[in-house]
């Protein structure tokens, strides 16, 4: 009885965000929009190098669309439920604050990065090009940490244009200047530095390391880095959740 009535009100939770046709538009685009994988791995000889642009967000459509789908969904759903004080609603559902967390975090931002997974695989698998695990990696943690920041941020300001603006501020400073700084450290040769800032954006790392220079394990750093953030604003985001009051 507990196990039907949860997943009736993670169905709730589910069909707000995924609303027909929204699911029928993102997955196909999805999938499509990986044909720009082929096309720069088909530029002359400079396959790695090919798909490295390929998987830089913005450049990648797939990528960008599962970001925005994940931003849509924390600022415009589950923020204006908080701005709006409607996420009393599901608050005095007969559900723990728990478990709530754990449907929406779920609908908000792991289904659009699964959606990205399973597209970029089948269309990997059918164009039989292979991508190194890192490369993938290092979208999904760029993914949970920009994410869970914006929820964060959305929890913290309960203001959907607050929220949006000091996200699209502070993700854009970070991955430019940190791209900045990467570049700084490369072309004046201080490699170590580069460990430091990896975290801020590892595609930097990830061209030079396709055109002959290895920065696998600073980029592994930046990684780790990325993925202990994203955790900790997690942390934060759900102990903000337990104890909010409207």
């Amino acid at each position: 009885m507990m196990r039907s009535r949860n997943f009736q009100i993670f169905n709730i939770i589910f069909k707000e965000r995924y609303r027909e046709p929204t699911l029928e538009l993102v997955i196909p685009t999805m999938l499509v929009s990986n044909i720009f994988i082929s096309a720069f791995y088909e530029r002359g000889y400079f396959e790695l190098l090919g798909i490295v642009l390929s998987f830089i967000p913005i450049i990648s459509v797939s990528e960008t669309l599962a970001f925005a789908l994940a931003l849509r969904n924390i600022i415009f759903v589950t923020g204006d439920h908080v701005t709006r004080g409607s996420i009393i609603s599901f608050l005095t559902m007969p559900i723990k604050r728990e478990e709530l967390f754990f449907f929406i975090y779920t609908s908000d931002i792991i289904f659009p990065l699964v959606f990205w997974i399973i597209t970029t695989e089948i269309y990997l698998i059918l164009s039989g090009i292979e991508i190194p695990t890192l490369l993938i990696l290092t979208y999904i943690a760029g993914y949970f940490f920009v994410e869970n920041f914006i929820l964060f941020l959305t929890l913290i300001f309960k203001s959907s244009g607050i929220s949006t603006l000091v996200s699209f501020f502070s993700i854009g400073i970070i991955f430019l200047f940190g791209g900045i700084l990467n570049y700084y450290d490369i072309l004046y040769h201080n490699y170590s530095g580069t460990y430091y800032t990896s975290f801020a954006n590892p595609y930097v790392l990830w061209i030079e390391n396709a055109l002959g220079k290895n920065f696998i394990s600073q980029i592994e750093v930046g990684l780790t880095i990325d993925i202990i953030i994203g955790i900790i604003l997690l942390i934060i985001s759900y102990i903000k959740f337990k104890v909010l009051e409207l």
